[in-house]
């Protein structure tokens, strides 16, 4: 366990297993604590939690996952009901847990959530904390953009670290005083478990080669190569612990794609697969995707277009959807969903299906239902 002092912000750093258990020790009556962690998404595949960020009994703890510690005290920390956990713009946290541990977060406040809520506009940790808490905190994107794989971390990059959580549990106490003032406590705590229940598909390689940019441009008939291509670059990413644009960007993936394949390569991109021996992998997948049976694109039910009519019904609806923002000072897009909306204004019969709609939220219905009723009625688009 090693104690480390910057001006004003203290932490420890958990890297064996001694220090684990002090931790797991000093945190277990804990009733809230503020988490974040940093993963290597930009610098190497498949992506991992580097680092988790701990701040609890005025306390900050930097635990590092890489040192092969049992983690099993922060997975039962973070699914612990009891425990109030302070995660700030917590999408991202949500995956990689799934991913890394199968573990759901319970118990969730996000102050970047909470913020949009009460007006605030800037949501970016950094801004909330100083428009809220008044305080100025080290946001480098430099840092940001870390390959927090490499060890030993620098002091700087800990500092950073643990400015993350630092004043987490500040923020929630104050945002959700403005919250319950406001009287929308409520609102926030559906969106907070709306984020901690996302579903993500799970990877599938023989599918997942639909998500390269301009894949919709390759030729129909040349998707079983794109595919072949796509799962190459997978495997020497792996292999090279790199992220997959370093290994083949999807431009080239693409051109690769649709190039005629009865002529000698020569394209811009290709990196080490230019050369002996990986040349003769990339072209080997190249011909096993020609070889294989043609690759049926899943069928997406296609909306008709809008009428006129039905545009100027949607118009409507967004001009109401910004009015009752501007009344609340909250984004419009938390008022009601534009999918909802769109589906209104092709047929308003449907607006009572809407309330059951799963992009539709049960604080929305309650407060807004009867105005955007009346609002249909008045305007004619019932018609």
């Amino acid at each position: 366990m090693q104690a480390s002092t910057f001006p004003r912000l203290k932490f420890i750093l958990i890297d064996d297993t001694k220090s684990m258990e002090l931790m797991a020790k000093q945190i277990s009556t804990a009733s809230i604590v503020a988490l974040d962690l940093e993963g290597n998404g930009r610098h190497r595949y498949p992506e991992r939690i580097c680092l988790i960020q701990l701040a609890v009994n005025n306390s900050i703890y930097i635990i590092d996952p890489l040192k092969k510690l049992d983690m099993s005290p922060i997975c039962d920390l973070i699914e612990n009901p009891i425990i109030e956990k302070v995660m700030h713009s917590v999408s991202y946290d949500v995956r990689c847990l799934k991913r890394e541990w199968g573990i759901k977060i319970n118990n969730l406040f996000d102050p970047a959530i909470a913020a949009s809520f009460v007006g605030i506009k800037k949501t970016g940790l950094g801004s909330v904390i100083e428009e809220v808490l008044g305080i100025n905190i080290d946001k480098s994107k430099k840092l940001q953009r870390s390959d927090w794989t490499i060890r030993p971390l620098s002091n700087e990059s800990l500092l950073y670290a643990a400015n993350d959580v630092a004043h987490l549990i500040s923020l929630r106490m104050t945002l959700k005083k403005r919250l319950q003032d406001m009287r929308r406590y409520e609102w926030a705590l559906e969106e907070f478990q709306r984020q901690v229940s996302a579903t993500f598909k799970s990877s599938n390689p023989e599918i997942d080669f639909l998500a390269v940019k301009g894949s919709g441009k390759v030729d129909p008939r040349k998707l079983p190569v794109l595919r072949s291509l796509s799962k190459l670059r997978i495997k020497y990413a792996v292999f090279r612990d790199a992220p997959l644009y370093r290994i083949l960007n999807d431009k080239t993936l693409v051109d690769l794609a649709n190039a005629d394949h009865s002529m000698p390569l020569d394209l811009d991109g290709l990196g080490a697969f230019a050369f002996q021996p990986l040349k003769s992998e990339l072209l080997n997948a190249i011909r096993k995707g020609s070889k294989s049976k043609p690759f049926k694109l899943p069928q997406n039910k296609k909306r008709p277009v809008m009428k006129p009519i039905q545009k100027k019904r949607l118009e409507l609806l967004k001009s109401w959807r910004s009015k009752i923002g501007k009344e609340l000072n909250i984004d419009p897009s938390l008022v009601w969903h534009a999918a909802s909306l769109e589906r209104i204004a092709r047929d308003a019969k449907l607006t009572k299906n809407e309330l059951n709609s799963p992009e539709v939220r049960v604080w929305q219905v309650q407060n807004f239902q009867t105005n955007l009723a009346n609002f249909i009625s008045e305007n004619g688009i019932n018609e």
